[in-house]
Parts: C-alpha cells; sequence; structure tokens
C-alpha cells in the first residue's frame, strides 16, 4: 500500500492507528463462540436481516479485507471477518461485518461492526478525523487538493450530524467501524453512509478518479 503523508491538521493532531495493510497472515484463530445462545441470535438476527431485503449473508469472510489500508481497523494482529452481509443499498453495494480482533496476543478478543460502501470511482486514499470539541476537521492523504476538495460543507455537515469520527477512503471503498461513531444500526448506518457519498459533488469524483 502507497503510505500516505501529512497533508494538514486543522486543529489538534488526533492519535494515529498503526500503518500498512491487512495482507499479513493472521494471528492465532479466536475461541470459537458460535455456539453460545447470544452468538447464535446475533447470527440468526444478521441472516433475517439479509433475507429480508434479498441481500447475501456468510458467516465467515476474513478474504473480503485483504488489502485494506490498515487504519481502517483497529490496531493489532489481523482478525476475522465474521457474520457478514453483502448487497445493494440505494444503488450502492456494500459489506457489513462483526470484525473479530485482539490489540495484542494476550488481550481479550473483542468484536467490532464494520461497514465499507462502493464510492463511483477510485480515487486516493483520504483518512478523516472529526475530533469534535469545536475543533476543524483532520485530514490525512497523498492528495492534499482532492481532502480539500471532498470535505465540501455538505460532506462536514454530514459527518456531523451523524456523529461520525474516523473515515477511510480508499480506492473505490469509504470504510467506518462502529468505534469510529455514527448510527449504530445497519440500515441507518448505511442510509447516511449513502448520502453522504452523494454529497460529494460530480466534479470531485471525476477530477480525481481513476
Amino acid at each position: 500500500m502507497r503510505r500516505s503523508r501529512l497533508l494538514r491538521v486543522f486543529g489538534p493532531k488526533p492519535a494515529r492507528r498503526s500503518t500498512g495493510d491487512l495482507s499479513a497472515a493472521p494471528a492465532d484463530r479466536p475461541p470459537d463462540d458460535d455456539q453460545s445462545p447470544e452468538r447464535r441470535a446475533h447470527s440468526a438476527s444478521r441472516q433475517q436481516l439479509a433475507r429480508e431485503h434479498g441481500w447475501t449473508y456468510i458467516e465467515r469472510d476474513t478474504r473480503a479485507i485483504q488489502g485494506w489500508p490498515r487504519t481502517a481497523l483497529p490496531p493489532g494482529p489481523l482478525g476475522r471477518v465474521r457474520d457478514e452481509i453483502t448487497g445493494h443499498y440505494r444503488g450502492r453495494s456494500f459489506r457489513y461485518f462483526d470484525y473479530v480482533h485482539r490489540e495484542s496476543e494476550h488481550a481479550p478478543w473483542r468484536r467490532l461492526a464494520v461497514c465499507a460502501v462502493n464510492i463511483p470511482v477510485q480515487v486516493p486514499y483520504l483518512y478523516v478525523r472529526d475530533p469534535g470539541g469545536g475543533h476543524e476537521f483532520y485530514a490525512e492523504s497523498p492528495e492534499a487538493d482532492f481532502a480539500l476538495e471532498l470535505l465540501s460543507d455538505d460532506v462536514r455537515e454530514d459527518i456531523r450530524e451523524n456523529g461520525f469520527t474516523d473515515l477511510v477512503i480508499d480506492r473505490d471503498l469509504l470504510i467506518c467501524t462502529a468505534a469510529g461513531g455514527g448510527p449504530h444500526d445497519v440500515e441507518p448506518r448505511l442510509d447516511a453512509l449513502t448520502r453522504l457519498i452523494s454529497h460529494v459533488p460530480a466534479d470531485v469524483w471525476a477530477h480525481w478518479g481513476r
């Protein structure tokens, strides 16, 4: 993966997550909790949601995150993709899954919801953080002008209105995790992300698309 350079900081610089990509071999397998009542209920709920919308449910699909920028997910060894649904929402393809991970070999395993929505074209890498507290946005990308053009007034308003704190754009994906703020449930999160994408001016996609 191309390493991004620091472009500019508006307000205090946030703590950065590790760099690199997610193509490395994963750590040892997480404990198999699929037989617990809570996990069975969670998986059943995800499957039911997929059936209701004509989406596809996949129990395990760690290959889905191969090649992702390392900033898109929490630090630590590569985790696992569980209870994934894929499909289309408001004309855009997406994937939504649980990322099972831990920060170190002896740390506890955790689950984190992750959502990735396709954008119209492939564009340069961009990491956006809203530090909140009245501060301006922090943006990091190999293309400073791309960050400035994409973060229009409407897009910044969408990010703050929906409570997103961390977003990653990589190639043709807009990626966010539950730790990065935003609506909690699947459909409201998809609605917020697709609306945000629609507010990016068409000439930005045309100018920066590859």
